[in-house]
């Protein structure tokens, strides 16, 4: 179970990778369910990136992975269709860009950390595996 201290102490980290980094940046954190546990905004950020950055850590819950490798799984053929039609279900938002990574606990994933507001999101990504506080793979 993800704990609110736990999901604050991602918080902070991915905090202070942005920083520095230089970027401002939402930081969001959803339990293994998707439910959301915990997020900040940066002064500074897009007000649109909390919903970006949770909709990225609930596809990372979903998924048990990050969303660095769905979006390579997602991005040809077919496959696009698949997670369009996904990323529209039922109430939660899903986006499979860089910047999801899933928490691991002793080899279960307990949530995940979504970042946004880095470009290129491949600083979300960095951003988001600092705050997760490792590869996020179980």
């Amino acid at each position: 179970m993800l704990t609110l201290k736990q999901a604050v102490a991602c918080i902070d980290r991915g905090l202070a990778k942005a920083q520095g980094l230089g970027f401002q940046v939402a930081i969001a954190v959803v339990d293994e369910g998707g439910h959301l546990v915990a997020c900040h905004r940066m002064d500074g950020a897009l007000w649109i990136t909390p919903e970006i950055a949770r909709a990225k850590a609930n596809a990372a819950a979903a998924f048990r992975t990050t969303t660095l490798d769905m979006e390579d799984r997602f991005s040809k053929g077919s496959r696009q269709l698949f997670a369009s039609n996904v990323a529209s279900l039922g109430d939660y938002q899903l986006v499979f860009g860089k910047g999801g990574v899933p928490i691991v606990d002793n080899g279960q994933v307990i949530g995940a950390v979504g970042v946004s507001g880095a470009v290129p999101a491949d600083n979300d990504h960095a951003i988001a595996e600092a705050a997760a506080g490792g590869k996020g793979q179980p």
